[in-house]
């Protein structure tokens, strides 16, 4: 991974099985089971990375738990990710009086505490290979958008009102921040942050320009300093029009959806910024076979991974119901791309 992000070329293509609660369902169990137990969360992630041949290992963690520690409504089925049913703030005032919880302090956070901090020691303690092990919280402006309702957010945006957000989300930094120095104090490796509702498919360039540019800066910078650590952010959706300003955030990957064109998108990083991505993780992940998978891989490096610069990856979490053989596929072509073009050579 460090020859990839120095844009160096190496003997393999570092591989992201971008898997959380996939992992509870390919050992056979509902997510319920590796949620809320460490000791399993990091068990069967574990295993499943190295079955899988995937260069980063990620607990089983759900990242609308912290929501819960705020007091807001969130619901967890037994077999799926929780979902947040309230709002935090709605008003300026609510803005103004906003007040969280400190990461660091488990009694403040109890269930922080034990399935994403508690998750991160016991891969930490249980891993005995070299593999990267990544948090996960929410960018600022989605954990922002969480708070008020996301489409409350944006329609305060288009009513003169952008200062209240703007307020909402640099505070939310700090919080996101800190979350994230809490994570790798508990073992994680690189600092991972998906901010979906920063993508171009729900606000403009310059929205993201005015709203959420700063509050990834701030959090990746401030991270940063205080921990010598890779910074990868994922965003969802379209983000070409940002791609080329998101090395001015810190970030040193950027974790790619499929709806963005990866050739376009290697032109516009150059060696900036690595790049992750972006396999369709429903029509090739989920829906495709091993063989149509390890071709298109094969394509994807040829585009994006020859001169480093480049992890495999889906282009979003790997389904639930993700077949194990069609993630074992796309781990094994980060070696075989290049086992197959030496024989070529020879």
């Amino acid at each position: 991974m460090e020859a990839a992000l120095n844009h160096e070329t190496h003997e393999r293509t570092p591989v992201n099985n971008f898997a959380l609660v996939t992992a509870a369902r390919s050992a056979g169990l509902k997510v319920d089971d590796a949620r809320w137990h460490p000791e399993i969360s990091a068990r069967v992630a574990i295993e499943y990375s190295l079955k899988t041949h995937s260069d980063f290992v990620k607990p089983v963690l759900d990242s609308q738990v912290p929501f819960m520690d705020l007091g807001m409504d969130v619901k967890f089925p037994e077999d799926d990710y929780g979902s947040v049913k309230s709002t935090l703030v709605d008003t300026a005032e609510d803005v103004d009086g906003l007040a969280f919880f400190d990461p660091a302090r488990a009694a403040e956070c109890p269930n922080f505490t034990n399935v994403i901090v508690r998750g991160l020691e016991e891969t930490s303690k249980q891993l005995e290979e070299d593999l990267h092990i990544c948090g996960l919280s929410w960018g600022p402006f989605t954990t922002a958008g969480y708070l008020m309702g996301a489409e409350n957010m944006l329609m305060m945006t288009m009513l003169d009102e952008e200062d209240t957000v703007k307020e909402l989300v640099d505070k939310t930094a700090e919080f996101v921040l800190a979350q994230q120095l809490k994570m790798i104090d508990a073992g994680a490796t690189v600092m991972w942050m998906a901010d979906p509702t920063s993508s171009q498919d729900l606000i403009s360039p310059e929205m993201f320009d005015d709203l959420s540019f700063g509050a990834l800066e701030t959090v990746i910078g401030e991270t940063k300093r205080e921990y010598d650590v890779p910074a990868f952010l994922h965003i969802c959706g379209n983000t070409t029009d940002i791609l080329k300003t998101l090395p001015e955030t810190g970030c040193d990957c950027f974790s790619l959806d499929h709806a963005v064109d990866l050739a376009a998108a290697k032109r516009i990083a150059g060696k900036d910024i690595a790049l992750m991505g972006n396999i369709d993780p429903v029509r090739m992940m989920l829906q495709s076979t091993p063989d149509r998978i390890t071709g298109r891989c094969f394509e994807m490096i040829e585009t994006a991974g020859l001169d480093g610069g480049y992890i495999l990856a889906p282009g979003c979490e790997t389904p639930i119901a993700c077949p194990d053989e069609n993630v074992v596929a796309m781990g094994l072509t980060g070696t075989d791309y290049w086992r197959r073009k030496g024989d070529k050579k020879s």
